[in-house]
């Protein structure tokens, strides 16, 4: 009886989003700032804003409070900013507030970089800025990360790994003789091996899990909150993975085989960015001048695991 009740009380709030405003959805869009073009679909009850990794609109801008404000979604479908105690406040169209109820077209400014866009929207203007967001972040030809996503992501996370002593780990990934899959077979059999290993790795990450493309047949995978010998395992898991699954090209059967490299950063481990990101790829040259198809990680005994 308490189910059925929940579901029908779920329903009418539904309903009621659904209904405002001839049907459109309050959204969220991210008009300036790091995510810019993305989209939030606002959802019934509070929705918080901010760097926490708790927030429904994680935004990871310098000058923005862990819980920096939040948007209330009411039943009926009204909007009510609230700012949460921020450090640098939140402005509604330029001028500061605590809380104020929004209007279709409002630009909210929250840490003097990011400046999101509420507004009413339908489901096909959503589908269409999802897709100019993906066309921006994304790498067509295997549908993962681009390499800009990925700087711009591996930015923020060591920032965050070390402000909070937290645990990284990075693979770096290389497809082992693709130039020579390339020359023999052509580079449609190439792209066609970069769409199969693509979705290889991603058949065996976490959807927390950053996989992106880093250039040519190199790919990166960014782990949040990951131990040295967690990130080991799961990278040899995915070179297993990539072994044993043929790639067939036009009836013609192409073994794979990867390399990779891992480095783990647990917040004082590297003084910087690029240091983190030389220790994986340091890492992945000894993986592949030790013979290819293997996991090496950087500093690290793995012997025992």
């Amino acid at each position: 009886m308490t189910e059925e009740k929940t579901s029908i009380v779920s329903l009418k709030q539904i309903a009621a989003v659904k209904t405002d405003r001839t049907g459109n959805h309050p959204c969220i869009i991210i008009i300036s700032g790091k995510g810019a073009g993305r989209l939030f679909k606002l959802k019934i009850g509070p929705n918080v804003i901010g760097r926490g990794t708790e927030a429904a609109i994680r935004l990871e801008d310098d000058g923005i409070s862990r819980r920096h404000a939040q948007l209330v979604l009411s039943e009926g479908g009204k909007v009510v900013v609230e700012d949460l105690g921020s450090t640098n406040g939140t402005f509604i169209n330029g001028e500061k507030i605590d809380n104020r109820t929004l209007n279709d077209g409002d630009k909210i400014e929250l840490g003097g970089t990011a400046i999101l866009k509420f507004s009413y929207t339908d489901t096909i203007e959503e589908e269409y800025q999802r897709n100019l967001y993906d066309s921006a972040t994304r790498d067509p030809l295997t549908g993962t990360y681009n390499k800009k996503f990925f700087i711009d992501r591996m930015a923020t996370e060591f920032a965050y790994a070390t402000r909070h002593s937290a645990m990284l780990s990075l693979c770096m990934l290389d497809i082992d003789h693709f130039k020579k899959v390339n020359d023999t077979h052509g580079h449609p059999a190439g792209d066609a091996i970069l769409r199969h290993f693509a979705a290889a790795v991603q058949s065996q990450v976490r959807n927390e899990d950053i996989f992106c493309r880093y250039g040519g047949e190199e790919f990166a995978l960014i782990l949040r909150q990951t131990p040295t010998k967690e990130a080991f395992n799961l990278a040899d898991r995915v070179r297993k993975t990539i072994e044993a699954r043929i790639c067939e090209f036009n009836g013609t059967k192409i073994p794979v085989t990867c390399s990779i490299g891992v480095a783990s950063h647990s917040g004082t481990t590297f003084a910087e960015q690029g240091l983190f990101l030389k220790a994986a790829d340091d890492a992945l040259y000894k993986a592949k001048q030790g013979g290819r198809n293997r996991v090496v990680v950087a500093n690290a005994d793995t012997s025992g695991w």
